[in-house]
This record gives C-alpha cells, sequence and structure tokens, in this order.
C-alpha cells in the first residue's frame, strides 16, 4: 500500500531506468538514484547504473570499492542527494521477473533510502504505459516493464511501497503516435 509520499521520476531518469534493464537483459542491472526531497515526494532527477557489478541472472554483485569512489566524486558533480538505488529482476526461463523485492533486497535497503526495482519480461503483446497498483508498467521493444518504489521509514524500519509518478512515462505511448 502507499504511503503518502510518492517517487517522482524525471524522464531521464526514466529513460536511464528502461535502458540500463534492457541493456543487460537475463541479468540484473544495478544502480544508484539522485535527486531531492520535498515533504511529499521524492524526485528521482538521474538514475545512473553502475558498470563494474557482476551481473547474474538473479543477482548482482555490487563493486563496493568502485561504487565509493563514485559516491565519494558525485557531491563535486552535482547538487543533489543520493536517493538510494535501482536494480532489475529479469525473466530467467519461464520465471517472469517480479517488481517485488526479495529478502536479500530487503536486507541491504538503508533507512531513509529509496529502490526502485525493475521487472524487465519478454512480451508478445503490447500495451501503454501506465500507472498500476503498485507502479508504473508498459511495454517497449518486445518487453514487458513495470517498476515499483519502496522506501525504508527511519522511524520504525518497515519498508514501505510508494507510488510512482512519472507523467513522461504515461504520455510516452501518445507521443510515439501520430
Amino acid at each position: 500500500m502507499y504511503g503518502d509520499t510518492e517517487i517522482f521520476l524525471a524522464d531521464r531518469a526514466f529513460l536511464s531506468l528502461l535502458l540500463s534493464s534492457v541493456e543487460v537483459y537475463k541479468r540484473e542491472c544495478h544502480g544508484i538514484l539522485l535527486g531531492f526531497k520535498t515533504t511529499r515526494r521524492i524526485i528521482v532527477e538521474y538514475a545512473i547504473p553502475f558498470q563494474t557489478a557482476e551481473r547474474k541472472f538473479n543477482e548482482v554483485i555490487p563493486n563496493w570499492k568502485k561504487e565509493l569512489k563514485v559516491k565519494t566524486v558525485l557531491p563535486n558533480l552535482v547538487h543533489l542527494q543520493i536517493l538510494g538505488g535501482f536494480h532489475s529482476h529479469p525473466q530467467f526461463g519461464k520465471k517472469r521477473g517480479e517488481a517485488k523485492l526479495s529478502s536479500t533486497d530487503k536486507s541491504y535497503l538503508e533507512e531513509g533510502n529509496i529502490e526502485i526495482v525493475i521487472a524487465i519480461n519478454d512480451e508478445k503483446k503490447t500495451c501503454p504505459w501506465a500507472e498500476t497498483g503498485n507502479g508504473l508498467a508498459g511495454t517497449i521493444g518486445g518487453y514487458h516493464i513495470a517498476l515499483a518504489g519502496f522506501y525504508k521509514r527511519a522511524k520504525d524500519q518497515k519498508i514501505a511501497n510508494y507510488r510512482i509518478v512519472c507523467p513522461y512515462a504515461v504520455g510516452f505511448d501518445y507521443a510515439l503516435k501520430k
């Protein structure tokens, strides 16, 4: 269920999430989210994939040393906060990827951070991008992609599912039609 806060995805963040998951499809992608927080919104401006992570079909093993280098340099490049991260759950054989946190994902989610999970699956039919019960979903290029956002609350350590808002995504299909 949604809390009062929502995750707002800028167009460039949305595109980066999609392209990161499609690029390494059949393996998981992994990256960092940059933006800022307001009273009722967490605004994600950029989604930056980590290139040195070891990717497998059902997990991604971060290269903590390399990621620390990036996190150290970021404050000198942009005046945005590190909001958390993202990763994908790709289809493997007949087992479809789900936009849910695994128990391992939950254990790595840090207090006060968000995590966007991207489920990516093969799809022959097309469907327009729309808000779903727990995020956003749609098809592009033969893939069905669903995004869900999670936040680990500081006050009680509970993980809440936050609504994802992305005007670019829901207008995406309309913009491509003539």
